[in-house]
C-alpha cells in the first residue's frame, strides 16, 4: 500500500469522527476546542513583544529616562498572564477534545471487532491471534495520534510560522522574515527526507514486534502441549530469536532517530544564531532596541519548540500511517456475507435439505461431490464415515462458514444462500466435538446460549444436561472460573456445559458434531443419554465417528471420499453387509478387545 493510498484511507477514516453525523454534542466540543486553540495561539504570539517591552522599560528605568516602576511591573504581569493564558487554553482544548478522540477510538475498535466477526472462517483459520491484537492496538493508537496532533499541532504550527515571519517582517524588516522562512523550509525538507529513510526501520520493527506477540500468545495458548513434549527451551529459543530481531530493528530505529534529532537541532540553532548575530549589528546601528533582540530570540525559541515537536509529530504521523497499514489490511478483507438481509421465515417446523451439493477448499481436491439428503421435521439423521470423508465440511456448509461450489442447501425450504447467517444460526443449537469455553464462570458459559435467560432457566438447562449437581459440589458453584478455553474442566464436563448452552438456546434444530468422539466409553454413554433426551422429537443432524451414537437415527448416511455410498436405518445397513457394516464390526471388535 503506497503513501497516497494510506493517506486517502486515513482521511476517509478520520473525517466521520472529526465531524460526526447526528452527534451535536461532539460537534460543539470540536468547535470549542478550535476556539481554545486559537486563543492559545494568539496569547502565545503576543508574549514575545510584551517581553521585549519589559526589557526596554527596564533599560529606560536603569538609564533614568523615567522613574515609574509601575510600567515594567504592569508589563511583567501582562507577560505572565499571557503565558498562563497560553497554557490554560491549551489544556482546556485537550480536555474538551478528549471526548471526541476517545469516542473515535471506541467506535473504531468496535467497528474493527465487528468486521473481524464478519470475515470468513478461512481468515480466522489462517490468522495469528497475537499479531492481530497488535494490528488493532497500534492502529487505534495511530488514529488517536493523528486526530489530536494533525488537527491541533501540525496545521496550527504551520499557520504560526507564517504569523511569526509576518510579525518579524513588520517589526524588524524583510531579512529576519527571510531567514526565518529559509530555516524552517530547510528544517521541514531535511525532516521529510530523513523520516522517509527511517520508515524501513519502523516497518522492520513492526514486523518483528508482530512475530514476538504471535509466538508469545501461540505458545501460551498451547501451554499443555509445550509441557507434554518438554519443549520449554525450544519455545524460549523461538521467542528469543524473534526478540533479537526486534532488538536489532529497535536499535537501528533509535540510531536513525538520533541522527534526525541532531540534524534538526543544527538547522534551528544555526538559524537562531544567524538572526541574533544580525540583530547585534542592527542594535549597534540603532535600528532596533535591546528589547527587539529579546523579541527575536523569544520568537525563534518559541518556534523551535513547536518545530522540534513538529518534527517528532511528522515522524509519528509517518509511523502511525505505517502502523495503520496493518489495520487497513484487516479492513480490506471482504466480509463473507454482504447484502443478505433476508431473514429465515418463522415456522413451527424445521427441516434441512441438501441438493446436489459439491464443495472444495482447493480446486485440486474435491471434498464434497454432488450429495443430496434430507432431514425431515422432527427426525434424526446421522452422517457417518471414515476420517477425511467430508463430514465436518457438511457442518461448515450448513452454518454458512462457506458457500457450496454448486448445488443448494435448504432450511425450512429456504435456500440458505439467500438468508442471513444470523437468522439461520439462531434456530440451530450446536454441541461441537471440541467444546471451547470462554475464560469466564460456568454460569457465563451456559448463559451464552441465551444471554437474556433468567437464572432459573440457566439452572434448568444445567439440570437437563446433568451437570447441575456437579456444579453445586464446586466451592464457587456456578461462579467457578473454567480457565483458558475451559481447561479446568474435564472433557465430559465441558461437553455437558455445551449441552446446557445448546438447551438454553431453545433451537428448532439440534446439531451434534461428533459430540462424544473425544470421551471415554462410560462418559460417552452418559452424554449420549443427555443428547437423546434433549433432541427427542426435534429435528436433529448428527455427525458421528462412533457409530453407536448414530444407531438410533431415523436415517444413517454413509459418506466416503465426499460421496454418499449408503443410507438407511441401522438394521438395514447391517443387513446389506456394506461399508457401514464393515465399520460397525471393526468398532465393535475394538471395544471388545479393550474390554
Amino acid at each position: 500500500m503506497n503513501d497516497r493510498s494510506i493517506l486517502n484511507k486515513t482521511i476517509q477514516l478520520l473525517f466521520p469522527f472529526l465531524w460526526p453525523k447526528n452527534h451535536n454534542g461532539l460537534k460543539i466540543r470540536i468547535v470549542l476546542a478550535i476556539v481554545c486553540l486559537l486563543l492559545s495561539k494568539i496569547t502565545n504570539l503576543i508574549s514575545p513583544p510584551i517581553l521585549g517591552s519589559v526589557v526596554d522599560s527596564l533599560t529606560d528605568l536603569t538609564e533614568g529616562i523615567h522613574e515609574l516602576t509601575i510600567i515594567p511591573i504592569a508589563l511583567i504581569i501582562a507577560y505572565g498572564l499571557s503565558r498562563i493564558a497560553t497554557k490554560l487554553f491549551g489544556e482546556l482544548r485537550n480536555a474538551i477534545f478528549s471526548k471526541v478522540s476517545q469516542n473515535a477510538i471506541r467506535q473504531l475498535t468496535l467497528n474493527t471487532f465487528a468486521h473481524l466477526h464478519s470475515l470468513s472462517l478461512q481468515f480466522h483459520l489462517n490468522r495469528k491471534t497475537g499479531a492481530l491484537s497488535k494490528f488493532i492496538d497500534r492502529g487505534t493508537k495511530g488514529v488517536d495520534f493523528l486526530m489530536n496532533y494533525v488537527l491541533f499541532n501540525v496545521i496550527p504550527t504551520i499557520i504560526e510560522i507564517f504569523f511569526v515571519a509576518g510579525i518579524l517582517f513588520v517589526l524588524y524588516g524583510f531579512k529576519y522574515a527571510v531567514v526565518t522562512l529559509v530555516t524552517i523550509l530547510l528544517y521541514v525538507y531535511l525532516t521529510y527526507i530523513i523520516t522517509q529513510w527511517r520508515l524501513k526501520f519502523r516497518r522492520r520493527m513492526n514486523e518483528a514486534d508482530n512475530m514476538v506477540s504471535s509466538k508469545l500468545v501461540d505458545s501460551l495458548l498451547n501451554y499443555e502441549t509445550v509441557k507434554y513434549f518438554n519443549n520449554e527451551n525450544y519455545e524460549f529459543d523461538r521467542l528469543d530469536n524473534s526478540l533479537k530481531d526486534y532488538e536489532g530493528a529497535a536499535v537501528e530505529n533509535e540510531f536513525s532517530l538520533s541522527y534526525l534529532n541532531i540534524t534538526q537541532t543544527v538547522v534551528i540553532i544555526t538559524g537562531i544564531t544567524l538572526m541574533l548575530s544580525m540583530s547585534v549589528f542592527d542594535i549597534k546601528a540603532g535600528a532596533i532596541s535591546i528589547g527587539g533582540f529579546v523579541v527575536i530570540n523569544a520568537y525563534m525559541f518559541q518556534l523551535y519548540q513547536p518545530l522540534n515537536f513538529f518534527g517528532s509529530v511528522y515522524r509519528n504521523i509517518r509511523q502511525s500511517l505505517t502502523d495503520m497499514e496493518n489495520l487497513f489490511s484487516l479492513w480490506s478483507e471482504k466480509p463473507f456475507e454482504t447484502n443478505q438481509n433476508t431473514n429465515l421465515l418463522q415456522s413451527t417446523e424445521a427441516s434441512i435439505r441438501f441438493e446436489n451439493v459439491s464443495f472444495d477448499y482447493d480446486v485440486r481436491r474435491t471434498i464434497i461431490q454432488n450429495i443430496s439428503f434430507e432431514v425431515p421435521n422432527g427426525k434424526k439423521v446421522a452422517i457417518v464415515g471414515p476420517t477425511g470423508a467430508g463430514k465436518s465440511t457438511i457442518s461448515r456448509l450448513l452454518f454458512k462458514f462457506y458457500n457450496p461450489k454448486s448445488g443448494s442447501i435448504y432450511v425450512n425450504n429456504q435456500n440458505i444462500r439467500e438468508i442471513s447467517q444470523q437468522s439461520l444460526r439462531k434456530i440451530i443449537g450446536v454441541v461441537p466435538q471440541d467444546t471451547v469455553l470462554f475464560n469466564e464462570t460456568i454460569y457465563y458459559n451456559i448463559s451464552y446460549g441465551n444471554p437474556e435467560a433468567s437464572e432459573q432457566e440457566i439452572y434448568e438447562a444445567a439440570k437437563n444436561a446433568d451437570i447441575h449437581e456437579f456444579i453445586k459440589t464446586l466451592p464457587d458453584g456456578y461462579n467457578t472460573l473454567v480457565g483458558e478455553r475451559g481447561l479446568k474442566l474435564s472433557g465430559g464436563e465441558k461437553q455437558r456445559v455445551a449441552i446446557a448452552r445448546a438447551i438454553l438456546k431453545k433451537p428448532s434444530i439440534f446439531f451434534f458434531d461428533e459430540a462424544t468422539s473425544a470421551l471415554d466409553t462410560t462418559t460417552e454413554k452418559e452424554i449420549q443419554k443427555n443428547l437423546e433426551m434433549i433432541s427427542n422429537n426435534k429435528t436433529t443432524l448428527v455427525i458421528a465417528h462412533r457409530l453407536s451414537t448414530a444407531a438410533d437415527a431415523d436415517n444413517i448416511i454413509v459418506l466416503d471420499k465426499g460421496k454418499i455410498i449408503e443410507q438407511g436405518r441401522h438394521d438395514e445397513l447391517l443387513e446389506r453387509k456394506g461399508k457401514y457394516s464393515e465399520m460397525w464390526n471393526k468398532q465393535k471388535n475394538t471395544i471388545s478387545d479393550l474390554n
